[in-house]
């Protein structure tokens, strides 16, 4: 709440700097108010299921816990992994949004000729761009060895087809320009639900790589029909 709270205030202080309209103070309280609620909301729903009995019962033996009568409540709470990608989404939809680096990368995008005529060093934007996916594949790499308390070099494998799929789904246009970090996280969930769901249901893995390619033509289609359109 405290983070929303400094947000709303260094929006608004952002605004009144370059004379653009201001909210009412009314509705960037009512916006903090809902905001803080949502955050509050989801960590109630996350510390209100338990964990599984036999975890529970695992977690008190390897660390001497004596589980009472009544059972042991230990809450699921929001996972690491999930506290860390918000974290890399606000860290990354502030640079891409509110940064000289983040406007050069969809100058690039768009147009590369025309960012280097306009004075932009590509090359070197290009470099840091590959700097920051090599740090944020680390971080996902030690999230999924940690998570499978294993590691291998084929970690990862195909992926590529996955990712590619959440970012066009997440409105990020394949030639270049226009895209959210946010667009592309929801994009990303849709298709571990949809990967999940298919794993739930038993369909071969070859055949789940031949939906997800599927859905990324219907993607890419549907951007090519709205991009001919604008």
């Amino acid at each position: 709440c405290v983070a929303v709270a400094l947000m709303l205030l260094n929006g608004r202080s952002q605004r009144k700097r370059f004379k653009f309209p201001l909210r009412p103070v009314w509705a960037e309280s009512l916006l903090g108010v809902v905001a803080c609620a949502a955050i509050l909301g989801a960590v109630w729903i996350a510390n209100s299921y338990p964990w599984p009995i036999g975890i529970v019962r695992q977690y008190a033996q390897r660390n001497g816990i004596t589980i009472p009568e009544g059972g042991l409540f230990i809450a699921h709470g929001i996972a690491i992994p999930v506290l860390i990608a918000v974290a890399v989404g606000i860290v990354m939809t502030f640079i891409t949004r509110r940064t000289r680096f983040g406007r050069y990368v969809f100058a690039i995008g768009g147009n590369p000729e025309a960012a280097e005529l306009a004075g932009i060093n590509t090359r070197w934007v290009t470099m840091k761009v590959f700097m920051i996916m090599g740090v944020l594949a680390a971080i996902s790499a030690a999230i999924a060895s940690a998570r499978l308390n294993a590691a291998t070099n084929a970690l990862g494998t195909l992926d590529e087809l996955l990712v590619i799929a959440a970012a066009v789904i997440g409105g990020t246009s394949l030639a270049g320009g226009s895209g959210t970090v946010l667009g592309a996280m929801l994009g990303a969930l849709l298709m571990q639900s949809l990967q999940s769901g298919m794993v739930l249901l038993g369909i071969d893995s070859p055949l789940q790589s031949v939906v997800v390619g599927a859905v990324l033509v219907v993607a890419v289609w549907l951007d090519t029909v709205y991009r001919k359109r604008v």
